[in-house]
């Protein structure tokens, strides 16, 4: 299994394909019997109190590393995953004052940790990065600098990061090849001018080797302006071209809309953007998209020369905010274009959620769900959150029901209340047909963070394995019942659903209680973040078990 994270992005069918589609929902959909774990559970070790960590494993190795930032500290833990020991500890204070964290990657299997400078004096934005030893838990050598670039970047506030950093934060974006030989590290630049309608973003683009060193760099002026257009997704292909996504709209709107009448044609239409950037020359395609809306659209390369576009899609007016994790809109289905880098679309697919899945639950007493009128098949709030490409092409998308509730009480105080639930999984064969599709019910709530929320994909022995807390009311809950809402801080069941990469099958996995785990033990602050792959059939979590102490539990699957 690699290393590398893959996004820390109406078809009317035959009777026949129907059919088809009917006995890929038929199938087995839970499994009778439980997958059996095994857990152990590290001797105590004292806690590092920091407000950022980050977590990587070298499964060759069997080896984790901790990487957690506490203001101007970096400490650094690594741990043998066999015996489940703490080898190491080191704390570095010598990073440069003012520094602000971008981003802690592997690339072409070496572990960098990236970090930007503000220059306030020379009025210049750095770019820096220093090696992690993994084996030795420590830095090799100091910094060195990527980047210099004159005035100020966009971002985004560190407090809306919920990090104790002052000022801007995340301003520069990394994207790796398929085959990981390329980086494309990326900005935007500040606009000059504050009126959408007519500025044009300013967008860095520079192309490094797998030895960090430039082959080519430039800012890219973007053809329509700000108002015009939305950057949706970028990616880089194994050559280092960089490749972007935008919605380009057809009107004076920046709110998708659709046609009046018989007409219902949307007011905006997808372009593939190919950048040049040593001649910062972009050549544009437009991509069609039918009638449909386009809700989440991400872009991969693919095999053969080939691009992949891949999201969800619904028949109505979908939200659309640059930079945010909420949507507005409903997903009616999923699609698949595969597109050649000239931006000539070689295939277009579309896959309708049936709406066997969308009214999966049932209600108290096993009485159906009421089915959507006019069988319109809608799953509200629906965000892509990975796309994983096989080596044979194949495509698995999964996608998270995730909105935000906003309160105001008659004193003018306002109150977000988070919402992870129900996953959508669904796989699309290499020849393009839908290999299975399943839902997996999951509720859980939470306040002004996202804390423990959410779920942690895992590849285990030929199976999708996520992970997750939920409610211990849900341990014996079929697929057609409306699951017990799991609410952030208070306790839960590590629990993970099992779905067969070739079959689509499903097995629910209740792991341990985190109230009494082994011995009696209780543990907090599960993160996602913080579930990390050590082996083919093993996977650790950090927790917190109080009295200034973490441990590390091991999972097995048996």
């Amino acid at each position: 299994m690699s290393k590398y994270s893959i996004h820390y992005k109406t078809i009317n069918p035959s009777m026949r394909n129907v059919f088809s589609l009917l006995l890929l929902l038929c199938l087995p959909l839970l499994a009778s019997a439980q997958k059996k774990f095994d857990y152990t559970i590290s001797k105590p070790f004292k806690v590092i109190d920091a407000r950022n960590k980050f977590y990587f494993s070298d499964l060759a190795k069997e080896k984790a590393l901790s990487v957690k930032i506490d203001g101007k500290d970096i400490h650094m833990q690594s741990f043998d995953a066999k015996s489940m020991k703490e080898l190491k500890r080191k704390e570095y204070d010598d990073m440069p004052k003012g520094f602000v964290i971008e981003q802690i990657s592997w690339f072409e299997e070496r572990l960098y940790c990236f970090f930007s400078l503000w220059d306030k004096e020379a009025g210049k934005e750095q770019l820096f990065y220093r090696e992690i030893d993994f084996d030795n838990c420590s830095f090799k050598g100091k910094e060195k600098r990527m980047l210099t670039v004159d005035g100020k970047l966009s971002g985004a506030p560190a407090a809306y990061l919920g990090m104790w950093s002052i000022g801007t934060v995340d301003k520069f974006a990394f994207l790796y090849s398929r085959d990981s030989s390329r980086m494309l590290v990326q900005y935007r630049r500040d606009p000059e001018i504050k009126r959408d309608k007519l500025s044009h973003d300013i967008i860095g683009m520079f192309i490094f080797d797998k030895d960090l060193n430039q082959i080519a760099g430039n800012d890219i002026k973007m053809p329509y302006t700000e108002k015009k257009m939305d950057n949706v997704d970028y990616c880089v292909d194994a050559a280092g071209t960089p490749y972007m996504l935008a919605k380009v709209y057809e009107d004076n709107s920046t709110k998708d809309t659709k046609g009046k009448g018989d007409e219902k044609t949307a007011n905006y239409h997808m372009e593939l953007f190919k950048v040049d950037v040593k001649t910062k020359t972009v050549s544009t395609a437009k991509i069609e998209v039918d009638n449909q809306f386009i809700k989440d659209i991400w872009i991969y390369e693919g095999a053969n020369n080939s691009m992949l576009c891949a999201g969800f899609y619904n028949k109505k007016v979908s939200g659309w905010r640059w930079s945010s994790a909420v949507s507005e809109g409903d997903a009616d289905g999923l699609f698949l274009f595969k597109l050649d880098k000239e931006g000539v679309i070689l295939d277009k697919k579309f896959y309708e959620i049936p709406t066997e899945i969308i009214n999966q639950y049932t209600k108290a007493g096993g009485k159906k769900e009421k089915e959507k009128k006019n069988n319109k098949a809608e799953l509200a709030h629906l965000n892509l959150r990975e796309m994983i490409i096989g080596s044979d092409n194949s495509i698995v998308l999964i996608g998270e029901q995730y909105f935000v509730e906003v309160s105001t009480d008659y004193r003018g105080n306002t109150t977000y209340s988070y919402h992870y639930n129900d996953i959508l999984i669904a796989k699309i064969d290499p020849d393009g047909s839908l290999g299975w599709m399943r839902k997996l019910p999951k509720r859980q709530t939470g306040g002004s963070t996202r804390g423990g929320m959410g779920f942690k994909r895992l590849t285990i022995n030929g199976n999708h394995y996520l992970v997750f807390l939920d409610n211990v009311k849900n341990l014996k809950l079929d697929l057609n019942e409306r699951p017990s809402t799991h609410a952030d801080g208070m306790g839960g069941f590590l629990t993970a659903y099992s779905v067969n990469d070739q079959t689509g099958i499903v097995n629910k996995v209740s792991i341990f209680d985190t109230r009494e785990v082994a011995g009696g033990m209780e543990v907090f602050q599960f993160r996602t973040n913080r579930v990390l792959q050590i082996s083919a059939t093993e996977f650790v979590s950090e927790f917190y078990k109080k009295d200034k102490e973490d441990v590390m539990i091991k999972v097995k699957v048996k």
